[in-house]
């Protein structure tokens, strides 16, 4: 289509010209033909000279104006209809190359008008932010460092109106309102063009996959490594610990002087433990890397164990599960029994499994649940802080209480038992997420929408020119969570 745009309009360019030169070329002769005027009385005027008689009007000046209009009726014929042929493709091309443009200045505004490059990392990879974390009563506790999600794939998560609302009037008191309608500096336009470039950035499902693979892998060796009772772990706690507090003092030493380099502080009795820490971590971690990924393997095989019970059991109660286009009701039958309290020896490293993928670190927390459901998450509250009034390492909090609610309801005590009164439904809520003023689960009233959805989505109402109901447009994007993934998250949260 472009191609045909292109050569339809050369070919309009082209009798353009001829015509515009054309005209050129009969106003000089007329100039040139122009004589000085003498006066009426020496010279008849033009309007009473004897003009062309009748035959010679009829004859040859006749035939070339009839001719000559032919002519112009023939291209007029012809050119209209390839003119018409190409209209498609220059709406086509004018919609890319609108795209384009808002492309490019939502890339100017994300990295260097509302500069979102700072919070969510180059191209919505995702990163951190600082903010004051303070009481009840509003005193200062902490200033804490909090994950800013990536949003090279918030458009997996969110329709497109969703990200536009967030946009506009911000969200959960960190992430300000950017738009007018919330009190923001930017136009609505501004918001689509920043919309465009989200569009551009959205990474692929192999990619997605990989990040979240790589966050169960790391989260389920962290919890290895702090339970398991092996020589090599306890030998790496007592590294990591050790490595801890001296890079502590070593902080707190240096809190006064900005850019402290222990490399250049010779003699600083806390520099040297910490640089002889960290050598001894390095050998611990060197050592423990082998076994360390045995025992995780052995944990994963535990865990697609686990499944493949389940299934059996479900199989066993109900044989019709076999059945050829039963195989949805024979997964969520064996949710039910994943979902219940010791339901079979094994069950463990299954909701091990799923409290992992609640709570995966991968990209600033995107893929995580806890970063909305669990208090603290969102910006490492068990980790040590640096109170402004007196430097301690005193934790906010000693553990998290995963589920225990925050931006998003408290999922414990079986809550979400009494919300969804099947495994399946809570499924399938995940998928989907919750839109903006739809009620949900049982007697759920509506809510703000800023629930996302984990499975795939397709935009059929994108934002922007060209675009929008009856354009035909539309945009697919992949789930961020298989729905193996989903269904562990489900069993977690109903064992809570």
């Amino acid at each position: 289509m472009l191609f045909a745009a292109s050569t339809q309009r050369t070919i309009g360019l082209v009798i353009l010209a001829i015509v515009f030169f054309g005209g050129l070329v009969y106003i000089y002769f007329n100039i040139r033909s122009a004589r000085d005027e003498i006066g009426s009385e020496l010279e008849l005027a033009s309007n009473r000279k004897p003009y062309l008689s009748d035959e010679d009007l009829e004859g040859k000046k006749l035939d070339l104006a009839l001719g000559t209009s032919l002519v112009l009726l023939t291209i007029t014929a012809v050119t209209l209809p390839l003119y018409w042929l190409g209209e498609p493709g220059r709406h086509e091309g004018r919609d890319i190359d609108t795209w384009r443009i808002f492309t490019n200045r939502g890339e100017e505004i994300y990295v260097e008008g509302a500069q979102c490059v700072s919070c969510h990392g180059p191209e919505g990879s995702g990163g951190a932010v600082s903010t004051a974390i303070t009481s009840a009563s509003g005193e200062f506790v902490a200033q804490v460092s909090w994950k800013a999600p990536a949003i090279d794939t918030v458009l997996s998560r969110y329709t497109e109106d969703e990200v536009l609302h967030t946009l506009n009037y911000g969200r959960n008191g960190v992430m300000p309102a950017w738009g007018a309608g919330g009190g923001g500096p930017l136009t609505d336009q501004q918001l689509e063009e920043i919309l465009f470039y989200l569009r551009n950035i959205q990474i692929t499902e192999d990619e997605i996959r990989e990040q979240v693979a790589s966050g169960v892998e790391d989260g389920a060796k962290d919890l290895i490594m702090a339970t398991s009772d092996e020589s090599w772990a306890v030998d790496l706690r007592a590294a990591q610990a050790s490595a801890d507090e001296a890079a502590w003092a070593v902080r707190l030493i240096a809190r006064d002087e900005f850019g402290f380099d222990c490399a250049a502080a010779d003699g600083v009795p806390e520099c040297d433990a910490d640089m002889a820490a960290r050598e001894a971590l390095k050998t611990s971690n060197s050592a423990a890397d082998q076994p360390l990924q045995s025992a995780f393997d052995a944990w994963w095989a535990d865990v697609q164990s686990a499944q493949q019970t389940a299934r059996e059991i479900a199989l066993e109660a109900d044989p019709s599960l076999d059945d050829g286009g039963n195989e949805e009701k024979w997964r969520f039958a064996a949710l039910e029994i994943l979902s219940t309290p010791d339901s079979f020896e094994g069950q463990a490293a299954y909701l091990q499994y799923g409290e992992i993928l609640f709570a995966n670190e991968a990209a600033a927390g995107t893929y995580s649940c806890a970063r909305c459901h669990t208090y603290g998450w969102s910006f490492d509250a068990t980790g040590p802080y640096m109170i402004e009034a007196n430097g301690t390492d005193e934790a906010i909090l000693d553990e998290y209480v995963q589920g225990g609610g925050f931006f998003g309801p408290n999922l414990r005590g079986g809550s979400t038992l009494d919300q969804f009164e099947t495994a399946a439904g809570h499924a399938t809520f995940i998928e989907r997420g919750q839109a903006m003023g739809a009620p949900y689960g049982r007697g759920g009233s509506g809510g703000n929408g800023q629930m996302p959805g984990f499975g795939p989505l397709t935009e059929s109402n994108p934002q922007g020119p060209g675009m929008g109901p009856g354009t035909g447009v539309e945009f697919r994007y992949p789930a961020l969570l298989t729905a193996d993934q989903i269904d562990a998250i489900v069993a977690f949260e109903r064992t809570l």
